[in-house]
């Protein structure tokens, strides 16, 4: 009987413990999903806010080429104010660069219009995490806003930036011997 009863009593806290283990890792999942929400609540205020901004300097730069456009149209030229005007140093068009990134090449096009470069696309960068150049993309925004390739790269991405540079920097380097 004691033999029987000392049994009842170490079945019954071992099912004790594993219950208060079950409920402890149920607390636990629950805690992280919340963070996890949490995070990706964060991250989607954070892309809306990346893309408001990209949304605002894009308006921008239509209004300075229209207004760049209707000084052109009205007669206000450099010739005109008695300043020389050189030749410029890119020929329009369309132009493929390429830049070493993390995981291998990365391939841009670059169209030049009056001198400015006004797109910048990503052909190709197969070898780059998904991820990296997400981030790294950033920095064709920062390209067309200063028209300059003179930028810090993105932190986080730094490779994967420092390749659509270098990209953009061959591309332009096409356009100039064009």
């Amino acid at each position: 009987m004691r033999v029987f009863s000392l049994l009842v009593i170490v079945a019954a806290i071992a099912g004790y413990n594993l219950m208060q283990k079950e409920q402890t890792q149920t607390q636990e999942l629950a805690e992280l999903t919340k963070k996890v929400e949490a995070l990706e609540n964060q991250q989607t205020e954070l892309l809306t806010a990346m893309k408001e901004a990209a949304e605002k300097k894009q308006e921008q730069e239509a209004e300075k080429t229209a207004d760049a456009k209707s000084q052109k149209s009205t007669g206000d030229s450099d010739a005109e104010n008695g300043s020389s005007t050189e030749e410029g140093i890119y020929a329009d068009g369309t132009y493929t660069g390429e830049g070493s990134g993390f995981g291998g090449t990365i391939q841009v096009e670059v169209t030049l219009e009056d001198q400015e470069m006004t797109d910048i696309q990503i052909v190709s960068a197969s070898g780059e995490d998904a991820a990296y150049l997400s981030q790294a993309e950033g920095v064709i925004s920062v390209i067309l806003d200063g028209q300059t390739t003179a930028v810090d790269t993105v932190s986080g991405a730094t490779f994967s930036s420092t390749g659509i540079i270098q990209a953009v920097n061959d591309a332009l380097g096409k356009a100039e011997n064009s």
